[in-house]
């Protein structure tokens, strides 16, 4: 993994307006991956997006999840 590329993902997902949320909800997530919320929940079922952690009936993303996901892609 290119840790560069994960911190420039980073920088990027904190000037899109996220940068004092440590956890993103899934409208967020698909915002920042310009996808759709339904896309991401099929993309959580198959296990291909970024990683989740279950909350109660939600999921909440971390930013480094997304950023090394993006960097993987």
């Amino acid at each position: 993994m290119n840790e560069e590329l994960v911190k420039k993902y980073l920088l990027d997902i904190d000037k899109l307006g996220f940068d004092k949320n440590l956890t993103l909800n899934s409208k967020e997530v698909s915002k920042i991956l310009r996808i759709t919320v339904r896309r991401l929940e099929t993309w959580r079922k198959e296990n291909i997006g970024p990683s989740t952690k279950k909350v109660g009936k939600s999921y909440i993303y971390t930013k480094r999840d997304i950023a090394v996901f993006l960097a993987n892609k």
